[in-house]
């Protein structure tokens, strides 16, 4: 299999993942209070409400979404779910997609 097709493979992955339910997907209109706290090479970190409720989230956006940091989402993620359980870590609870 050559490298383009596998890096492919990555974005039916997130969303058979989605379809299947292991990763939340949330609506980006249900967020609001959506403030930068940060940025880097590779994209802008926000901090936003859910709902107008008094919980907040981190949002992390991306410069350039192709299949290299879909790739290297893919791989992050599954990070997360292996240390997921220590208080340490901040959670991760699913992904949106930008307006």
């Amino acid at each position: 299999m050559s490298h383009n097709n596998q890096t492919g493979n990555y974005n039916e992955w997130i969303e058979d993942a989605i379809s299947k339910k292991y990763i939340k997907l949330y609506e980006h209109k249900h967020f609001s209070n959506i403030q930068e706290i940060g940025s880097g090479n590779s994209g802008k970190v926000y901090r936003a409400n859910w709902r107008n409720s008094g919980q907040y989230f981190a949002l992390k956006s991306f410069n350039k979404l192709d299949n290299i940091t879909i790739k290297e989402l893919v791989h992050e993620l599954g990070l997360q779910q292996e240390v997921a359980f220590h208080s340490n870590i901040i959670s991760y609870y699913g992904i949106t997609q930008g307006k």
